[in-house]
């Protein structure tokens, strides 16, 4: 990971852990991996919550990383997705779900991303173990 990756995750894992509707945090695509050397990679957060909507709010509201050059807000299924463009030209996605979603079956380009790369970097529970266990089951 780059410097600039780095700071976000450490500022947003600070920042984070004042959110009591957050379950968990795992980075996943290229820049969850060890051998990510890409310049251009992106940060891409899947994040446990149970409000959705007030998550994504707050993390393009109140979480004070960097000016927000520009914010796309999508929905696929049942991931609730925020990419932000931040004026440092960092760019970051964080995908949101529920519980329940580890109960849906993962779509193949969800599948590509996280055999690229997946890394938990906090949970109250072990709420991503279905995930780990695809992984480890697919490799």
């Amino acid at each position: 990971m780059r410097p600039d990756h780095y700071a976000l995750l450490y500022e947003f894992l600070n920042w984070a852990g004042d959110q009591t509707p957050i379950a968990g945090i795992a980075l996943v695509g290229n820049c969850a991996s060890d051998e990510d050397n890409e310049e251009q990679s992106d940060m891409n957060f899947l994040i446990i919550s149970d409000k959705k909507a007030k998550t994504l709010e707050a993390i393009l509201n109140q979480f004070p990383f960097d000016r927000v050059e520009e914010a796309t807000k999508d929905e696929r299924g049942s991931l609730l997705s925020l990419r932000i463009l931040y004026a440092n030209g960092l760019e970051a996605e964080y995908g949101i779900v529920e519980e329940t979603w580890f109960n849906e079956p993962l779509d193949e380009t969800l599948k590509e991303v996280l055999m690229r790369g997946f890394k938990v970097i906090w949970e109250r529970e072990e709420l991503f173990n279905p995930i780990t266990e695809f992984i480890s089951r697919h490799k």
